[in-house]
């Protein structure tokens, strides 16, 4: 005979089982009497390209960058750039790239608008001219966290969901540069794209490393000559190889690219007995005649910051590092051409800097325009350094650069100067 009371026991005890079961899964059912099945929750991240990966410089570096994110779980599905990425929690990450958004701004903000229809967690504008585009929409989207490559000061984070992040590029500049003037060659052609002050810095840094360079292989560092062509383009194949051309019709040995793409690089390497130097991505599959490439790598930043918003502790930022985070790194070392010795002392150089040395202390001499555009003497005594703003706001040539001017920096902007470490 069945005893009525056992029964009740057991069946409550079942009931009981059951309620504990349901508490683990709470976060993934809704209240409901209605059994769902449990799907992951899907996270999306948008990168917005200038141009394509086809430019073997700029973009491709920043992909290089992105692609890093795979490494957070495992890519489940691909979409032409994009991505889907498990991960280990469980939830999607959707690694969206848009490709060809182009420089205007008004193609810029249609197509950031657009991918805020899908309601992203975060959107990185990973080039300059998005800056106005990007800092006008965080304004109105406080519920998506914005990044945007470059442009700090003039435009800068805010305390709710918009950062800044940038490399210090003149880094491998002073390095690259220094290697040249170790080799003997005193006069580079170089082809830069627009004289802001990104771009700016850089060819001081490479004129004060080239000449550092020279000093150490016993050369007069006064010869040390950078002739620079801006092509105002940021990508232009047929302008870099036409500046590079004049450059070396003129008498330039060496050609430093500091364009987007490696065209001019590859107008060097045709012609006999020419060197040249990479920039942004490694060169030398492009061109045989390249000693080294100093590159980006956006990959330890972008994993940093999307994993921060992955865990709720993403804060707005003004990010500014090189060597420092390994965002900067030679590549491509060409060994029939840079004697061992050399290369040792390159990478020397770059610990230093990793370690804290700065190449932008004094004594440093160099030129402008005012804002009455009069050329204007610019010194760095001894014992003092270039600050971070001097350098975010650089318009002026150190003594050994030549060629068209910048515009004189906006007002408000002068020389700041700091004690040496």
């Amino acid at each position: 005979m069945i005893n009525k009371k056992l029964v009740c026991y057991i069946l409550g005890l079942l009931f009981l089982v059951g309620l504990l079961g349901m508490a683990g899964r709470e976060l993934f059912m809704p209240k409901s009497d209605v059994a769902v099945v449990t799907v992951p929750e899907t996270v999306q991240v948008v990168f917005l390209l200038a141009d394509s990966l086809t430019d073997c410089g700029w973009n491709a570096a920043h992909y290089r960058g992105i692609e890093a994110l795979r490494a957070l779980g495992e890519v489940v599905a691909e979409s032409n750039l994009s991505f889907t990425v498990k991960l280990d929690d469980g939830r999607l990450l959707d690694v969206m790239v848009v490709e060809k958004v182009g420089y205007s701004e008004a193609d810029i903000g249609r197509v950031t608008r657009s991918v805020l229809e899908q309601d992203p967690l975060m959107v990185f504008g990973v080039y300059w001219d998005a800056q106005g585009p990007i800092s006008t929409i965080a304004e109105e989207r406080k519920d998506v966290l914005f990044e945007h490559c470059s442009g700090y000061p003039f435009i800068t984070s805010n305390e709710d969901n918009l950062s800044t992040y940038f490399i210090r590029q003149e880094e491998g500049d002073y390095a690259v540069g220094y290697l040249v003037g170790l080799m003997g060659q005193a006069r580079v052609g170089l082809v830069g794209t627009f004289s802001i002050p990104e771009p700016v810095r850089g060819v001081n840094g490479f004129a004060l490393g080239l000449q550092r360079g020279l000093e150490e292989a016993g050369l007069n560092p006064a010869d040390a000559e950078v002739r620079v062509v801006w092509i105002n383009s940021w990508l232009d194949g047929p302008k870099e190889q036409l500046a590079a051309q004049g450059l070396m019709d003129a008498g330039y040995d060496v050609i430093r690219q500091m364009a987007d793409t490696p065209y001019s690089s590859q107008a060097a390497c045709q012609e006999k007995d020419i060197l040249t130097v990479g920039y942004g991505t490694d060169v030398t599959p492009y061109a045989d005649c390249a000693l080294v490439s100093n590159v980006w790598d956006w990959g330890p930043y972008y994993v940093e910051r999307v994993q921060a918003a992955l865990d709720g502790t993403w804060q707005p930022i003004d990010w500014w590092s090189g060597f420092d985070a390994d965002a900067i790194k030679l590549v491509g070392w060409n060994n029939d051409l840079v004697p061992t010795e050399m290369r040792q002392k390159t990478e020397s150089l770059v610990a230093d800097i990793k370690a804290g040395f700065n190449p932008f202390c004094g004594p440093i001499y160099g030129t402008g325009i005012n804002v009455d555009d009069e050329v204007v003497n610019i010194v760095v005594p001894a014992g003092k350094c270039l600050s971070d703003m001097d350098l975010l706001t650089m318009q002026w040539y150190v003594d050994g650069v030549e060629g068209e001017y910048p515009a004189s920096p906006p007002d408000g902007f002068g020389l700041e100067l700091v004690d040496i470490k």
